[in-house]
This record gives C-alpha cells, sequence and structure tokens, in this order.
C-alpha cells in the first residue's frame, strides 16, 4: 500500500497517467478527479499497483486510514497529563551539585 497526499499528483483536470515521486506512473480517472479534487485540505491517498495498463504501473484505491489511536486532536491535549513543577533549589542545608554551583542555581 502506496501513500500519497492529492497535491503530489499536481492537481490534474482531465483524466491521465501522473507520475508521482517515490510511487511511479498512477492512472487518475475523472471519478478520482471528481471525488478528491473536491475535498477540502489534503486528503492522503491509497495507490495499489496493477500489471494490465500499459501506461500506468498504479491505481488510486481510495483515502488512506487515519491514524490509529488519534481521533480528535483536542481531546488529546485534554487528556494529556499535566507536567510535574520544576524543582527549585535545594532546601536551606542541602547540597548544591556541581552543575548547579557552575551554573549559579
Amino acid at each position: 500500500m502506496l501513500k500519497a497526499r492529492w497535491t503530489q499528483f499536481g492537481q490534474p483536470m482531465s483524466p491521465r497517467v501522473v507520475f508521482v515521486r517515490s510511487i511511479g506512473d498512477v492512472r487518475v480517472t475523472q471519478e478520482d478527479i471528481d471525488t478528491y479534487g473536491a475535498m477540502s485540505g489534503d486528503p492522503e491517498i491509497v495507490c495499489e499497483h496493477v500489471g494490465d495498463d500499459p501506461e500506468a504501473n498504479h491505481r488510486i484505491v481510495g483515502l488512506a486510514p487515519e491514524a490509529p489511536g488519534v481521533h480528535d486532536p483536542d481531546e488529546a491535549e485534554r487528556v494529556r497529563a499535566p507536567s510535574r513543577p520544576q524543582q527549585t533549589r535545594p532546601q536551606r542545608g542541602g547540597k548544591r551539585s556541581w552543575l548547579d554551583v557552575l551554573l549559579r542555581r
């Protein structure tokens, strides 16, 4: 399964064979243009190898599945564990490390 972003196809306006870096020659149909060209953003497309096309060695299969475990970026922000408070200088009578002395902390 090879993946590419729609912009890597060069925004084709008519059906043709397009060279996509790291994949090769990909057959783009009018249905592909209508489907993925109308999508907002830059969808990730899955291509598969074909052996019966004399001009292209791949064709578009569909959209790439979403990354597992990532559904809502805002949810990931809310679930993130709170950071530990930063330690300051040792309490009176404690020993400072050589790095603290060097950095005058």
